[in-house]
């Protein structure tokens, strides 16, 4: 044959098929590509065909392995870095927690000081006076969940230490919805309170500020609730069920 191919047939075999030599070097889309090919031999039957497949499957079986072993190692590394941050923003959660505590026991008691300015007032058909309405929460960070999550990282972290993991990060996302419409609440009875500078708030005004007010006690229990599970969670001795 031409074009550098070779042919030899033998009776009763199938006609010879040459391989190309060596490497070739391909154009695509301005990046060399290199194609690696077998050593130059002619297949003569069907015995040197399986053999130069079974040497190409052979060939990729452990390209593949060294791929995937490569993987393996990578995703270990990436395990090791998650492990530390993780650790690191649960250590900046249970300060925060502390700090978070603190403030419900402050809201909670001024709230209820408020709830009795209001009933008060509202016996004595006197302007309230002197509410409060102001909150400094903290919020729960959790970057470094959210960067691990988006690797593969996790996939090789053992189940009961991503479970936790999970309650963990799962409980704060919960806390936040919770403390944010505890705020929410409380900003609306604050927007209430102050619809008469002057404390002149009318009958209808302070029925609406001691509905707000009663709102914003029940959103502030229920967020302090669920702080109550973050403690859980962020106890090193703490065993989920």
């Amino acid at each position: 044959m031409g074009d550098g191919l070779e042919s030899s047939a033998e009776p009763g075999t199938p006609d010879a098929v040459a391989i190309p030599v060596g490497p070739a070097i391909h154009e695509s889309k301005g990046a060399e590509v290199l194609d690696v090919h077998p050593p130059h031999a002619a297949i003569h039957g069907w015995r040197d065909f399986f053999i130069h497949i079974a040497t190409i499957t052979i060939g990729l079986l452990i390209a593949i392995g060294l791929e995937q072993t490569v993987e393996y190692f990578h995703h270990l590394d990436q395990l090791s870095v998650a492990r530390r941050e993780i650790a690191a923003e649960l250590d900046e959660n249970r300060r925060i927690v502390e700090i978070n505590d603190k403030e419900f026991i402050r809201v909670k008691a001024e709230l209820a000081r408020d709830m009795q300015i209001l009933r008060a007032g509202e016996t004595a058909n006197v302007p309230p006076t002197g509410l409060d309405y102001g909150w400094l929460f903290r919020r729960t960070p959790d970057g470094a969940w959210q960067t691990a999550r988006q690797g593969g990282a996790l996939g090789l972290m053992p189940h009961d230490e991503l479970k936790a993991y999970v309650y963990d990060y799962a409980v704060f996302s919960a806390f936040m919805d919770a403390l944010t419409a505890a705020n929410i609440a409380m900003e609306d009875a604050g927007a209430i309170a102050r619809r008469a500078p002057d404390g002149g708030l009318s009958h209808k005004d302070v029925e609406d500020l001691i509905a707000a007010t009663s709102n914003s006690q029940g959103k502030i229990a229920f967020a302090a609730r669920l702080l109550e599970f973050e403690k859980h969670g962020l106890d090193p001795n703490y065993k989920l069920p």
